[in-house]
């Protein structure tokens, strides 16, 4: 039944150009990422028509299965992440470098999805800076290939067979549409609800190897009308879809029909096949896999590398260097494993073993060592002390410690700071700057402005914020999680509530890369300075405007030049910020000393 077809070669190509397209931040592009859908039903079908086949002829073994994917997947994916290795290493901060050791042990193991899942999801700003960003739909892939072959086996010969598939696609369909309500990052990267777009294409492999003759019973006129609607599906699927669009769910059946439709009722001989046959798409259907591998590694390290957005023509640069690397890597990867006689299946498991514990295992070791902060001078502990004190994420949480208390020393003021991580931020330069002594503090995290802001009456705040604020002396407000614009309002409130004096504290924001300081040497990075994100600026000006300056900390204006840039490194040479926005305990401290000096905190204690 398998013969390779050029229109779905072709059909690889009109998948993965729109990917390439999307994760460049290219204009028409904003659905292109649904390529991925169409990479699934193209899967599902030709994974599920080879199995059938050699089901049929009693030649399936799970060995060799195995042994396909090992040898179609893992040689590519591991060159690229074996470049990504060094590339990463002189480019990303500890941090960034943590993760990026995290996503290389999650995709050595076919794990990105639900690391993904589990931290930043697909559409994150975080997102664009991880190499391997893309390989989350490799372990969607290879998860449903651990449990499909084995379906297939003992349900061949079953009549049945194709409702159990179909009430499969269905309840994956359901629950992706379902949880794009409840929880859409997790519906978008999860097999369970991505499992229906590779039995969509499984379906139609199963309906093939039935009835031989099915799609030959339509008459020609009709296949041509099918194929040109399905090709056009997919193609306005790509322009108009985005990222709010119930992708997997109602939304993915415009890509995922689409797809169908091509794959049964296109043939090479049709004429509106053409459009796929041509000699360029097939090509680049050819070297698609690698294509895809090799893009988003090449745009990650672009902007890592980048102190502002990079520009649309540095982005069509780095997407053109994409194919060369990728006939590179077709011909002399990918093509040497997938011959027979080149290299044996004990030595493809053996390689695929190796290469997995190898790489993974680095990358293991790379998240357990904080992306092994020794390789950037200007990660150094501020007291030689290191630890997870330095690390960032364990020195803001460090603060929660303030979670979840009451005010019950009577001998001291009691301090409330509310807001969300740069709450723990303030608390931290406080606390370096041995400001939190005087106080009995407690903290409360909110998520978002809506929890404590614009309320209107004291009735609709939680009943322990109310008992909390009524017995602040000093209540601290930080922003982003206020809004500005109820300001006079929400302290009328609080002071009615027995609160006695209201601070609020500025958002602060070091830059959309702080990685780029890595790419700087000598006198250039150690005066390196960032430019304040247009959007952080505005918000900030806009606080300025409508809060009295004896009630604000303005950050930004103790940091920013006339220029609006701000520096990454303390005047002891000391990074204050991995991320742009939160603080390194280094961060903490410089920082702390500017608030400090501050009117509106200068008297404090």
């Amino acid at each position: 039944m398998y013969q390779r077809r050029r229109d779905i070669d072709g059909l690889r190509a009109l998948a993965v150009l729109p990917v390439l397209g999307f994760h460049a931040g290219l204009a028409g592009f904003s659905g292109g990422y649904v390529g991925v859908d169409v990479f699934f039903v193209i899967s599902g079908y030709l994974i599920t028509g080879i199995v059938l086949q050699d089901l049929a002829k009693q030649r399936f073994s799970i060995w060799t299965f195995l042994e396909r994917r090992a040898r179609r997947i893992m040689p590519a994916l591991y060159a690229v992440m074996l470049v990504c290795i060094p590339a990463a290493w002189v480019l990303m901060l500890p941090d960034d470098f943590e993760n990026f050791g995290a996503s290389l042990f999650a995709t050595s193991f076919f794990g990105n999805n639900m690391v993904l899942a589990l931290t930043s999801g697909y559409w994150d700003l975080a997102a664009e800076f991880k190499p391997l960003l893309h390989t989350w739909s490799l372990g969607v892939e290879e998860q449903f290939y651990l449990l499909f072959p084995w379906i297939l086996m003992i349900g061949f010969r079953s009549r049945w067979l194709w409702l159990l598939l179909a009430v499969a696609a269905i309840a994956s369909f359901a629950c992706a549409q379902g949880m794009q309500a409840t929880n859409p990052k997790l519906a978008f990267l999860l097999l369970p609800t991505r499992a229906f777009e590779l039995l969509a294409g499984a379906l139609l492999a199963l309906a093939e190897s039935r009835s031989t003759s099915a799609r030959d019973r339509v008459a020609p006129m009709w296949r041509e009308a099918m194929t040109a609607v399905g090709i056009g599906m997919v193609a306005v699927s790509m322009v108009i879809l985005d990222g709010r669009s119930s992708v997997p769910g109602l939304a993915a059946l415009l890509p995922v029909c689409g797809t169908m439709a091509v794959i049964w009722f296109s043939s090479d001989s049709l004429s509106v096949s053409r459009l796929l046959t041509n000699a360029l798409f097939v090509g680049v259907g050819l070297i698609s896999y690698s294509l895809y591998l090799w893009h988003q590694p090449l745009l990650a390290f672009l902007r890592i590398a980048s102190p502002e957005q990079p520009t649309t023509l540095a982005s069509v640069v780095a997407i053109a260097a994409a194919f060369p690397l990728a006939w590179l890597s077709w011909r002399f990867v990918e093509r040497p494993f997938r011959t027979a006689g080149v290299f044996s299946r004990t030595q493809v498991f053996a390689l695929t073993i190796l290469g997995a514990l190898a790489i993974g295992g680095f990358g293991l070791v790379a998240y357990r060592s904080y992306g092994f902060a020794w390789r950037v001078p200007e990660c150094a502990s501020i007291d030689g002390k290191g630890g997870d004190e330095e690390r960032r994420q364990p020195y803001s949480n460090r603060m929660d410690r303030y979670r979840g208390l009451r005010f019950t020393d009577p001998s001291r003021p009691n301090m409330l700071v509310i807001g969300n991580s740069f709450a723990r931020d303030f608390l931290n330069a406080a606390y370096e700057n041995n400001r939190l002594q005087g106080y009995e503090t407690v903290f409360i995290h909110i998520s978002t402005r809506g929890e404590l802001s614009c309320k209107g009456e004291p009735g609709k705040l939680a009943e322990e914020a109310r008992t909390l604020i009524a017995e602040a002396d000093l209540l601290i407000c930080v922003m982003p999680m206020f809004d500005a614009g109820c300001w006079g309002e929400d302290t009328a409130m609080f002071r009615a509530l027995g609160a006695k004096r209201i601070i609020a504290i500025g958002t602060k924001n070091f830059g959309w890369n702080p990685n780029a300081l890595l790419a700087t040497r000598g006198e250039a990075r150690r005066s390196f300075r960032a430019r304040i994100m247009p959007e952080d600026w505005e918000t900030n000006e806009r606080d300025r405007r409508l809060i009295p300056p004896e009630e604000f900390v303005d950050i930004l204006a103790a940091l920013a030049d006339g220029s609006r840039t701000v520096p990454l490194l303390s005047p002891e040479g000391l990074l204050l910020s991995e991320d742009g926005e939160h603080l390194t305990r280094a961060g903490a401290a410089h920082l702390g000393r500017l608030m400090f000096e501050q009117s509106a905190l200068r008297d404090l204690p």
